[in-house]
Formats: C-alpha cells, structure tokens, sequence
C-alpha cells in the first residue's frame, strides 16, 4: 500500500486545480494512471480546499479504523468463546392432536 492511499479501498482525497477552481476529490491510482472517484466541490482558494480534503480524509479513515476494529474485536471473541451466543430456537407448545389421552386429563378445567 502506497504512503497515499490511507483509506482501505487504496483511494484518497486531495485537491486539483483546474483553471481558477481547486478541486477536492477522491482518487485512486489504476495502472498507472489516476482514477477519479468522487468529487467533493470546488474552492477559490487552495487552502479551503486543502482543508477541506483532510477533513473528508480524517472522516473516511476513522469510519474505515472503526469498521476493521469492530470486525477484529468479533473475531477474537468468537475465538477466545466469548462471542455472541446462537439464538435458540423458539419454544413452541406441543400440538394437542399429538398428545395421549392422559395428558389431557392433567390441565386444570375452566
């Protein structure tokens, strides 16, 4: 993985400029060349724009963090027993028409 691509899809936002407009986007390298993936908006200035790039960075790796911690904690539960029990199966009453006649006779009468 590339000193750039902070993100876990290999992508990360930055600013282009094009003409008078900074431009933040989200980009990828494929094959040698960059992919533009999203674009966030334009800016006058470059440090708006550069700003607004670390943010959407920062927001985007957290959620990416927070996503490989939660899947890592799981996992090590499962591994270590603790993890989520299975749901059993719900209880369900016996069919009357399956019960001996001596069963009937044990319920109280209304």
């Amino acid at each position: 993985m590339a000193y750039r691509n902070y993100t876990a899809d290999g992508s990360y936002w930055t600013v282009r400029k094009q003409g008078s407009i900074y431009w933040v986007v989200r980009m990828r390298r494929v094959n040698g060349s960059y992919e533009w993936l999203e674009t966030w908006g334009g800016y006058e200035r470059a440090g708006a724009a550069a700003g607004a790039a670390a943010q959407l960075a920062y927001n985007q790796a957290r959620e990416d963090v927070l996503k490989e911690l939660v899947g890592t904690l799981h996992t090590a539960l499962d591994r270590a027993g603790l993890g989520a029990l299975p749901t059993p199966a719900p209880v369900r009453p016996p069919d009357r028409s399956q019960l001996p006649a001596a069963a009937e006779l044990d319920e109280p009468e209304d």
